[in-house]
């Protein structure tokens, strides 16, 4: 014979359901909510203080930003010589075109000397691994170019082949491309005729001021088609913020290219 329930058997019975859809549902909200938000690398010394790599994602999971953020002691007490960090990006960067990001400090600048001979940073967001990176061989010249369709409209090639960097590629009708007047740009990077950098570059002086200015947007010149499907950015910025007192210098409006 079937056996029949209390009536207060029923009730807690009742509850214990109604408690486990609620707990369930909670759950579920609360995954697709960790889906968006800011995830941060591990932290690199530098200078006297951090540099983290990070990316943004929105309520699906897909990457809209990707930066770098500096600590304030992170631009004091560089020293002389010249630096490179690299700068590990999360687990959720992997939706991107980027592996890692080599953040450069050059305190007497570098090569073409008139135009970037000042103490400034590169901001490498390199879409090859630090070992493909680490084996790139320079001082030869460029025997392979992208084909036109994948170059941005302006961008000429630099000369030679930067050893373990690979070829840079500067915007013409940038004027802080010209002599005297670098304070920050923005870089396509190849090797062997295919893209595998993107660069923003920045004076130390150009992160002071904006202690006064706090952020600046600047759009990134796009070439009519692309080498490789994924997610290009659109803009990048640079922004000061007071209350952290940290510097971050992002890759916006990361959008679908194919």
């Amino acid at each position: 014979m079937k056996q029949m329930l209390t009536f207060t058997e029923t009730v807690l019975r009742a509850s214990f359901l109604a408690a486990l859809f609620l707990f369930s549902s909670c759950s579920d909200d609360d995954e697709e909510e960790d889906l968006a938000g800011t995830h941060y690398g591990m932290p690199v010394t530098v200078g006297q203080g951090t540099g983290r790599a990070w990316v943004t994602t929105n309520d699906a999971g897909v990457p809209t930003s990707v930066g770098i953020t500096l600590s304030e002691g992170a631009v004091t007490n560089l020293g002389n010589g010249m630096r490179m960090y690299t700068l590990p990006l999360p687990a959720q960067a992997d939706q991107t075109l980027y592996d890692h990001v080599m953040l450069d400090w050059n305190p007497e600048g570098h090569p073409p000397f008139g135009n970037y001979d000042v103490p400034h940073f590169d901001a490498h967001f390199y879409m090859l691994s630090e070992d493909e990176v680490s084996d790139i061989e320079g001082d030869v010249a460029m025997d392979e170019q992208p084909a036109s369709q994948f170059i941005p409209p302006n961008y000429i090639l630099t000369p030679g082949i930067v050893p373990a960097m690979g070829a840079h590629w500067i915007d013409v009708t940038d004027q802080n491309n010209a002599p005297g007047q670098f304070a920050r740009n923005f870089l396509y990077g190849s090797l062997d005729g295919t893209f595998i950098f993107h660069e923003p570059m920045f004076t130390l002086a150009y992160l002071n001021s904006l202690k006064t200015m706090n952020s600046e947007t600047i759009s990134i010149p796009q070439p009519t088609a692309y080498q490789k499907s994924g997610l290009y950015p659109m803009k990048y910025s640079f922004s000061y913020n007071s209350s952290t007192k940290e510097y971050t210098i992002s890759l916006l409006e990361l959008t679908a290219r194919q």
